[in-house]
């Protein structure tokens, strides 16, 4: 059993880190009143190239994605790499005949003898078929839908500081209304994760550019590398590029919507990959610089406290298990401030998303039980990066 001080100082902490979040958003909302920044929009909009890699995709829902990306409203030039990797269902015949029509977009098709077992892998593998004017790559996944203003707000918090090596929006689970699995995710998605990523986004310590629609600096990557070598890719490349003194940006107003997992099982399998690829993401940090790496740890451990010790679990353990008073409120404080974050976040994308007052009085309900759900998935994860097994099965 876990020492009731080392509790109490873990929920503690978190519960400072969230209480600096709502503060600063105080803030933040107090200034940009009196300011009134002017909208971030730029002189000369950069090349951007997109990736798309696909593999046994659904035909109609990597359709849907290249609708989106032909309806971009994007003032700078565009390039489309469609990434083949190694695909045996109809999805090629499928997207030959959707690219014989002329195209506003240019598209081009890179093709991979076989699936390589890992998206980054794909990634890496089309680089060298980027223009040698791009600016931007933009990775965008094979079941996203990106609306039509999304990619030039994105390119416009990229390019907000000569700093930020990469970008992200943000990421919607799609059909919310399918299931109570799908609700969750949503909620999960849209709530407290959202604004906390937003408080990271202004002091430059975003900690994962969500990979399913996500913007990068050409130059950077071409110094740094690509993604192939990691479980997950989109954050260990992530605390790569902050480890080597470089900022990432978020964009809330360029919104993705994603297909999540449908099943149980399928999101167990999910998270217990992201849980090891944030531990996986930690070690390649540590081994390029400890001293920036350590100025992210407080971030890491606001996860992990959600992830492996749920305010909900903390309550019951203060209650009846230590019968502790003093874990008993900081735990409730936890949960509370997380609430009043989900309400802010859920205040600020009320009109973007269409939310209802309902979802208001859910959104807390729903990221509590998801905590407790997903706590398995979370500590295998761990387990598995720790001892060190194999990673493929996790991937394709």
């Amino acid at each position: 059993m876990l020492s009731q001080f080392f509790l109490t100082g873990l929920v503690g902490f978190s519960t400072l880190i969230l209480l600096c979040c709502l503060i600063f958003l105080a803030g933040w909302a107090v200034w940009r009143v009196l300011r009134r920044p002017p909208s971030p929009t730029l002189a000369d909009y950069p090349f951007v190239s997109i990736l798309v890699p696909f593999y046994n995709e659904p035909p109609a829902s990597f359709l849907r994605t290249l609708e989106a990306i032909e309806n971009a409203e994007y003032p700078g030039r565009i390039e489309v790499l469609l990434v083949d990797d190694g695909s045996t269902n109809a999805t090629p015949q499928a997207l030959a005949q959707w690219l014989q029509p002329p195209r506003e977009k240019c598209y081009r098709l890179v093709s991979l003898a076989r699936n390589g077992g890992a998206k980054g892998l794909a990634l890496d593998a089309a680089l060298p078929q980027l223009s040698p004017e791009s600016d931007v790559v933009t990775v965008i996944d094979s079941d996203t839908v990106i609306l039509p203003c999304s990619l030039r707000r994105a390119v416009e918090a990229l390019y907000a500081s000569p700093r930020h090596a990469a970008a992200c929006g943000l990421i919607v689970p799609d059909e919310r209304h399918r299931s109570w699995l799908h609700r969750l995710q949503f909620y999960e998605h849209v709530g407290a994760l959202a604004a906390i990523r937003y408080v990271q986004s202004k002091i430059g310590v975003v900690n994962v550019v969500a990979g399913a629609f996500s913007l990068h600096r050409t130059a950077v990557i071409r110094e740094l590398g690509g993604w192939g070598d990691w479980l997950v890719e989109d954050i260990s490349w992530t605390w790569r590029a902050f480890a080597h003194g470089y900022s990432i940006a978020y964009a809330p107003d360029a919104i993705a919507y994603t297909i999540c997992p449908t099943t149980l099982q399928g999101l167990f399998r999910q998270r217990r990959r992201w849980a090891r690829g944030r531990l996986e993401s930690f070690r390649v940090a540590w081994r390029i610089s400890w001293a920036r790496t350590m100025t992210m740890l407080p971030w890491w451990l606001l996860w992990a406290q959600s992830a492996l010790v749920p305010t909900l679990l903390l309550l019951i353990a203060g209650a009846l298990v230590y019968r502790s008073p003093s874990l008993l409120a900081i735990a409730g404080l936890n949960w509370s401030l997380m609430a009043l974050l989900n309400f802010v976040s859920m205040i600020q994308a009320r009109t973007r998303l269409g939310l209802r007052p309902l979802d208001l009085a859910l959104v807390s309900v729903c990221n509590t039980v998801i905590d407790v759900l997903l706590l398995p998935a979370n500590l295998i994860g761990l387990l598995d990066e720790l001892r060190g097994g194999r990673k493929t099965w996790l991937t394709r």
